[in-house]
């Protein structure tokens, strides 16, 4: 699989209200398990809670489809600017 730099921007503030209130009745394995699958895999998220619309995360996945086809109806929610980042350098020990 690729990686991929994904900025999902939430549409507006009733976007940004439905995707909070759906993440506060999930679990973290919830969340890992909903956004998983042969064809992509959430890896993690940077964000603002609230005091933001962006949101930054690692993907792996197939192709670009394969992280929206993941996403479902949630990404309906966002604007989703994917770009793959081939160059990956990992300085952790």
């Amino acid at each position: 699989m690729k990686n991929y730099m994904v900025t999902h921007t939430l549409k507006s503030d009733e976007a940004m209200e439905a995707y909070f209130a759906a993440m506060e009745t999930m679990s973290e394995a919830d969340i890992r398990g909903a956004m998983k699958n042969e064809k992509a895999s959430f890896q993690m998220q940077w964000n603002a809670g609230k005091n933001d619309k962006i949101m930054f995360c690692w993907w792996k996945a197939e192709s670009p489809e394969a992280i929206l086809e993941t996403l479902g109806e949630m990404g309906s929610l966002f604007d989703n600017d994917i770009k793959e980042m081939p160059n990956v350098m990992d300085f952790t020990d």
